[in-house]
């Protein structure tokens, strides 16, 4: 009979044990399966008609966190809609000796360069969040439609410049033409 009081004990213990190893492996994993210092909307897709950034930053002041992390979102967009790409990639291979004093050199080197160039009128944070590590992140929107916008305002204005430089052009030959054709008057006495 004590055996079997044992036994009924040990096999309870170990239920209890187990629940309370289950119990507190569930309580300790995030509900949305994200980490504690990203926010919420972090994995979140864009609507189709925006593009966003995100950006983000630690720096020694709340103020200048935010502000540097509005600004990476903005980058962020600028990459998107315009990059230039400048890549370079070096390969140096040397073998020099003789076949029982063989010496190898090799070196190889990548280097890229982006730069992107745009005006993003109309580019605004839509949310922000500031982190309990203190990084602040910041989600910024451009409407593509704002960006189809600039674009042709970029166009027209590259239109408009090769318009007053051929009209600029035309004028120049014409005065051209009748600096050749101008002839003094002759006056006869």
């Amino acid at each position: 009979m004590k055996q079997k009081n044992l036994f009924t004990i040990g096999v309870t213990a170990i239920i209890l044990v187990f629940i309370v190893v289950f119990v507190a492996g569930c309580g300790s994993a995030p509900a949305t399966g994200r980490m504690a210092n990203t926010p919420e909307w972090l994995n979140d897709l864009p609507p189709n008609d925006v593009i966003w950034g995100i950006g983000t930053a630690k720096q020694s002041s709340r103020s200048m966190s935010m502000t540097t992390a509005e600004a990476r979102g903005r980058t962020a967009i600028t990459r998107q809609l315009d990059t230039l790409v400048q890549a370079m990639f070096t390969d140096y291979n040397l073998d020099a000796g003789n076949v029982n004093n063989q010496a190898n050199a090799s070196l190889q080197e990548d280097v890229s360069r982006q730069v992107s160039s745009i005006n993003l009128t109309g580019a605004h944070p839509i949310r922000r969040w500031e982190a309990p590590d203190g990084y602040w992140w910041f989600l910024v929107e451009y409407r593509k439609a704002d960006a189809r916008r600039e674009v042709a305002s970029i166009l027209n204005n590259q239109e408009a410049a090769f318009a007053q430089f051929k009209a600029q052009q035309a004028l120049q030959m014409l005065d051209a033409q009748l600096a050749r054709n101008e002839r003094p008057l002759q006056v006869s006495e």
